[in-house]
C-alpha cells in the first residue's frame, strides 16, 4: 500500500517536533553549565547561603538551581564536596565509635571493678568463716594471751565503798583517779574443753561506768554477751567442738571501765554454767567454781 501525500506530511511534522525538543531540553542543561557572567553574578550572592540540594552537570547546585561556589568564585565539583561530605560523615562516624567504645570500656571497667570488689569480699566472708570455724576446736586460732603470772583470784560478789575525801578508786589492787580508764582482763582455767558456758560480771554503776565489753577467741565462737545493761554483763556460749581454756589457762573476758568515784570497788565474775566435752560440771549454785576449775584477773 503506498502512503498518501497527508500521510506523509503527518510523519514529517512529528519527526521535527520531536527533534526540537530534543535541541530545546540539550540547550537548557548545557545553559545550567555554561556558566556565563549573568549566571556568575547571581551565584555569587546565592553562594552565601550555602544549601545544597543536589547536583547537575556534576556541580552542586543551590534550591534555585545556581551553581555552589568556593571562596574563589570557583565551582565545587560534586566529587569533591562529596569527599569533604565523606570525611565530615565518616569523622562523625569515628568520633560516635570512639564515643561508644570509651563509653562501653568504662562500663567494662566497671563492671571488672564491681567483680573484683564483690570477689575481695567473698573471700573476706570466706576467710572469716574460715576462722571461726578453726576457732570453734579446742586450741583457737592465733597467738592466745595465757593467765600472767600476777593475775589474782577473781571475787565471786561485788563490794563497794564510795569515799568523797579519797583522792583516788581503788580497785583490783589499784588506784585509779576520777575519769581515768581501767580494763580488767580475766583469765578462765578449766581441765578439759568446754561445751557451754554461763556466766555475768557485776558492778557498781555509781562507782565505774562500763565502757566497753567482750569475749576474746575462742570464748567469742557461737557466743553471745549483752554489754548494755547498767550495772553488769552477761555472756554465754555452747559449741560441740569444745573451747579450749586448759592449763595454763588463757584470756576470756576484757570489761573497760570509766573511774567516777573515788573510794573502794570490786566487780565480780559468776559462772551458773560451766560443763566439758564429757558434761562434768565445774560451777556450784554459788557460782564458785570447783574441780580444778579458776578464773583470774588483771587490772589495768
Amino acid at each position: 500500500m503506498s502512503m498518501t501525500n497527508t500521510t506523509k506530511k503527518n510523519i514529517f511534522k512529528s519527526a521535527l517536533a520531536a527533534l526540537l525538543a530534543a535541541t530545546m531540553i540539550a540547550g537548557a542543561m548545557a545553559g545550567c553549565g555554561s556558566g556565563s557572567t549573568s549566571s556568575k553574578a547571581e551565584v555569587s550572592a546565592a553562594n552565601e547561603t550555602q544549601v545544597v540540594t543536589q547536583v547537575v552537570n556534576g556541580v552542586y547546585v543551590d534550591e534555585n538551581g545556581q551553581p555552589i561556589t568556593d571562596a574563589n568564585g570557583d565551582f565545587i565539583p560534586a566529587s569533591e564536596a562529596a569527599t569533604t561530605a565523606g570525611d565530615k560523615t565518616s569523622k562523625a562516624k569515628d568520633d560516635k565509635q570512639s564515643s561508644a567504645d570509651n563509653k562501653q570500656n568504662s562500663k567494662s571497667g566497671d563492671t571488672s571493678k564491681t567483680q573484683s570488689s564483690a570477689s575481695s569480699k567473698t573471700n573476706n566472708t570466706q576467710n572469716s568463716g574460715a576462722q571461726q570455724s578453726a576457732g570453734s576446736g579446742n586450741s583457737g586460732s592465733g597467738e592466745r594471751t595465757k593467765t600472767p603470772s600476777g593475775a589474782k583470784n577473781s571475787a565471786t560478789k561485788k563490794s563497794t565503798k564510795a569515799d568523797d575525801s579519797a583522792k583516788e578508786l581503788t580497785i583490783g589492787g589499784k588506784s585509779y583517779k576520777v575519769g581515768d580508764k581501767v580494763t580488767c582482763t580475766y583469765f578462765l582455767t578449766v581441765p578439759q574443753p568446754m561445751l557451754n558456758f554461763q556466766g555475768r560480771v557485776e558492778y557498781d554503776n555509781t562507782m565505774l561506768k562500763k565502757t566497753n565489753a567482750y569475749l576474746v577467741a575462742p570464748a567469742s565462737y557461737s557466743a553471745m554477751l549483752n554489754a548494755t545493761l547498767d550495772n553488769r554483763v552477761v555472756f554465754n556460749g555452747s559449741d560441740l567442738s569444745g573451747y579450749d581454756f586448759t592449763e595454763p589457762g588463757y584470756e576470756f573476758l576484757v570489761v573497760e571501765y570509766e573511774v567516777l568515784k573515788t573510794g573502794t570497788t570490786e566487780p565480780a565474775i559468776t559462772f551458773e554454767v560451766i560443763t566439758d566435752t564429757n558434761d562434768k560440771a565445774y560451777a556450784g549454785a554459788d557460782g564458785v567454781l570447783s574441780g580444778g576449775a579458776k578464773v583470774m584477773s588483771v587490772y589495768s
